[in-house]
C-alpha cells in the first residue's frame, strides 16, 4: 500500500504525535508499505530528513516562544502535485487545520480516501490563538467537526475522543487506534518488580512537555505530602521548563537534592531514566491519549495518573497502577505502593503485560485493515 501522510508537526519538534508518526512509519515501512510524509519547511536547508520526507516551500520561517515556525506558500497546489506523482492509496491526515486541509482537498482530486487522527482536544488548546477563549473556543469546535465530518474516517487514540465527536453527531466511521510503542522501547530488559525498600530510595518519574496544559504543578503538589526516601525525576522540554525550575526551587523550596530536572534527554539516556526509575506519574488531563503511560509501562513501571481521556483506556486499578483525583489521593496511593513489595510486583507485572498490546505489528494491523475498509467503501 502506498500512503501519504501530511502533517503541521514534526523534526525539528518533538512529542508524542511525532513520535506516533515515526512508529506508524517505521512499521509501515518493515512491513513492505510505501510512506510519504509531507510536512513544513521549518529549517530549510538545515533539515537531516530520510528521503520519504517532504517539505511544502515556506517562505517566511520565525521563532515563536522559542518554537519553529512557518508559512507555507501555495501549499494546496504543491500537495496535489506531489499526490499525484506519487499516487497514493490513502492520504492520512495528522491535523484539521492548514496541510490538514490540504490534503482532504487532494484526496478529493484524485479520488482516494482521507484519514484523519484525531490527535488533539483542539479547542482546549484555545488560549495559543490570539483572542478571548470564549470566542475562540467554540469557534475552533465548529471548524475542527467540520473538518472530521468531512474526511472519510477518523481514528480515535481513545474511547473518550470517539464519545466525544459522538456526542457532537459526526457520523464518520471511527475507529480507536492508540499510537504503537517506539522500537527503542522494546529492545531493553524490563524491571521484574522489585526494589530494595530500606537501601534506596523509592524513584518517581515524569516525562512530559513543559507547558501549561501538562498541569506540571500537580506532581509538585503530590510531591511535598511524600517522604523523603522518596525523589523526583522530571524530564521533557517546553516553554514553561525554566518556570517550572523556578516554581519548584524558588518558591515552593523543594529540596534540589530529591528533585531533578533533565532537559531534553537522548533516546538512550531517556530509556535509563526509565530503567531507574520505580514509579511514573502522568498529572495531564488534557490528552487524548498517554503514550508515555505505555512507554513507562513498557519498561515495567506502574503509573499513578489523575484521571484524564488518555489514562482511562490504559490503567487499571490495581492491576497496572491507578487513577487519582487529587494530590492527597495520589500521595497516598505512591505510600502504599511503596510500602508493600507485593503489590508493587504485583503492578509491574501488570503494566508489562498491558504495554504487550500496544506492540508496532500489532497497532499497525489494525491501521492497515481500517485503511482497507475505507478504500472498499469509496
Amino acid at each position: 500500500m502506498r500512503i501519504l501522510f501530511v502533517t503541521n508537526n514534526y523534526t525539528p519538534y518533538s512529542g508524542g504525535l511525532i513520535s506516533s508518526i515515526d512508529s506508524f512509519t517505521q512499521q509501515l515501512r518493515a512491513q513492505g508499505h510505501d510512506v510519504l510524509i509531507i510536512t513544513l519547511d521549518f529549517l530549510g536547508e538545515q533539515h537531516n530528513d530520510p528521503d520519504y520526507v517532504v517539505r511544502v516551500t515556506c517562505r517566511r520561517r520565525f521563532l515563536y516562544k522559542h518554537n519553529h515556525m512557518a508559512i507555507p506558500y501555495k501549499p494546496t497546489q504543491e500537495i496535489i502535485a506531489i499526490a499525484q506523482q506519487y499516487k497514493p492509496d490513502i492520504i492520512h491526515v495528522h491535523h484539521p487545520f492548514l496541510l490538514g486541509v490540504s490534503g482532504l482537498r487532494a484526496a478529493r482530486l484524485i479520488g482516494v480516501p482521507c484519514v484523519f487522527t484525531y490527535h488533539t482536544l483542539y479547542e482546549q488548546y484555545a488560549h495559543y490563538v490570539p483572542g478571548p477563549s470564549w470566542l475562540t473556543q467554540p469557534i475552533i469546535e465548529w471548524l475542527v467537526m467540520r473538518f472530521c465530518r468531512a474526511v472519510d474516517g477518523i481514528i480515535a487514540p481513545s474511547n473518550y475522543v470517539k464519545n466525544y465527536l459522538y456526542e457532537r453527531t459526526v457520523l464518520t466511521p471511527i475507529e480507536v487506534i492508540s499510537s504503537p510503542l517506539r522500537t527503542i522501547f522494546l529492545d531493553g530488559k524490563t524491571k521484574q518488580g522489585k526494589w530494595a525498600f530500606v537501601t534506596k530510595h523509592f524513584e518517581l518519574l515524569v516525562v512530559t512537555r513543559f507547558v501549561h496544559e501538562k498541569n506540571v504543578p500537580f506532581v509538585f503538589d503530590v510531591f511535598k505530602k511524600l517522604p523523603e526516601y522518596v525523589r523526583l525525576t522530571l524530564v521533557g522540554y517546553g516553554s514553561e521548563y525554566e518556570n517550572m525550575k523556578k516554581l519548584a526551587f524558588d518558591e515552593l523550596n523543594l529540596p534540589r537534592d530529591r528533585v531533578r530536572f533533565i532537559f531534553k534527554p537522548e533516546q538512550s539516556e531517556l530509556i535509563k531514566l526509565y530503567a531507574n526509575a520505580n514509579m511514573f506519574i502522568f498529572p495531564s488531563q488534557t490528552d487524548t491519549q498517554g503514550i508515555v503511560v505505555i512507554e513507562a509501562m513498557s519498561q515495567g513501571l506502574p503509573v499513578i495518573a489523575l484521571d484524564g481521556p488518555g489514562q482511562r483506556d490504559i490503567i487499571r486499578n490495581g492491576v497496572n497502577g491507578f487513577l487519582v483525583y487529587s494530590a492527597e489521593h495520589a500521595a497516598l496511593m505512591i505510600k502504599v505502593i511503596s510500602a508493600h513489595g507485593d503489590l508493587y510486583a504485583q503492578l509491574t507485572a501488570g503494566a508489562i503485560k498491558t504495554a504487550a498490546s500496544y506492540t508496532p505489528e500489532y497497532i499497525v494491523s489494525r491501521l492497515l485493515e481500517f485503511y482497507e475498509t475505507l478504500r472498499n467503501n469509496q
